[in-house]
């Protein structure tokens, strides 16, 4: 059974037949909560990825202060919860997965796979590193694709997007967390994350970084191989194929995203995924 409120979303990925995952959460506030009070999860690890705003945690002993953008991962058979902070203002996905030894294999992979994968996030667990954006698009697809579940090839889709979530938060735990490009691009992300909803101009995040537009224009597309224009355009763009099967209008999702007008922001979807708005909704209807 699911438990759902506007504020708070968990899904029991058993009742999906999802092998090897206990939970999927979603909490967005927009003010702060009760504590979440100290507990453990017997032969399981949760995943912990912070969207937006703060959150602190206790493991054990230790306190850690998860920021937009930051994951964190929390060994099984550990006491963690928020000791004497609230549940916070802010937006954040957990993913529970069980390393029972009677487990059933992770989301159907191979035995060794599975045990490959378990092992090596409990190796990372007890640390914050930073994320992506290519992790919150698809928690919002997994949490998309529950709402909606009703066949075999939605089932197969939510397998995918647990794997492909893990795979990438293993590379992500890999990445130098200290260096000053990795602080710029994660400032850079952050910023145009929580500026979604309007027009974003390159010379602001020339700002954030405190250099010329020209020298940060040639900085970024040396970094990410594409100009801040396009980056910022084609992370909207992912975006809207997540709000255009949750709104009920394109043109709902064009303002949202701060395009100036639905033909202009029809015109942008098409140039990134080969189809238009009305095509893409169609597409996904029909797989459902």
């Amino acid at each position: 059974m699911n438990t759902n409120s506007e504020e708070r979303i968990v899904h029991f990925l058993p009742d999906y037949g999802i092998n090897g995952c206990l939970q999927f959460g979603y909490y967005k506030y927009s003010k702060a909560q009760p504590q979440l009070p100290i507990h453990e999860h017997r032969n399981a690890i949760e995943l912990c990825f912070c969207i937006k705003g703060e959150q602190h945690y206790v493991i054990g002993e230790e306190l850690f202060q998860l920021r937009g953008n930051d994951i964190l991962i929390i060994p099984p058979n550990k006491e963690h919860g928020t000791g004497e902070y609230p549940e916070d203002k802010g937006e954040l996905f957990w993913l529970q997965i069980s390393c029972s030894d009677k487990q059933d294999r992770l989301c159907n992979l191979s035995e060794e796979h599975s045990k490959y994968l378990l092992q090596v996030l409990e190796n990372i667990s007890e640390r914050i590193f930073k994320g992506a954006f290519q992790i919150k698009f698809m928690l919002e697809k997994l949490l998309n694709e529950l709402k909606t579940s009703s066949n075999i090839l939605s089932e197969i889709t939510i397998n995918q997007l647990i794997v492909q979530t893990i795979l990438e938060v293993l590379t992500l735990s890999k990445r130098k967390q200290g260096s000053l490009p990795l602080k710029r691009l994660n400032d850079i992300d952050t910023y145009i994350l929580n500026n979604l909803h309007r027009i974003i101009y390159v010379d602001e995040l020339a700002n954030i970084c405190n250099v010329s537009v020209g020298y940060f224009k040639f900085w970024f597309k040396n970094i990410k191989g594409i100009p801040p224009k396009e980056y910022i355009n084609r992370l909207k763009i992912e975006q809207s194929k997540i709000d255009l099967l949750k709104k009920d209008s394109i043109t709902t999702v064009a303002f949202d995203l701060g395009f100036s007008s639905s033909q202009y922001f029809s015109t942008t979807f098409k140039k990134f995924t080969g189809y238009t708005p009305k095509t893409y909704i169609s597409i996904q209807s029909n797989t459902r």
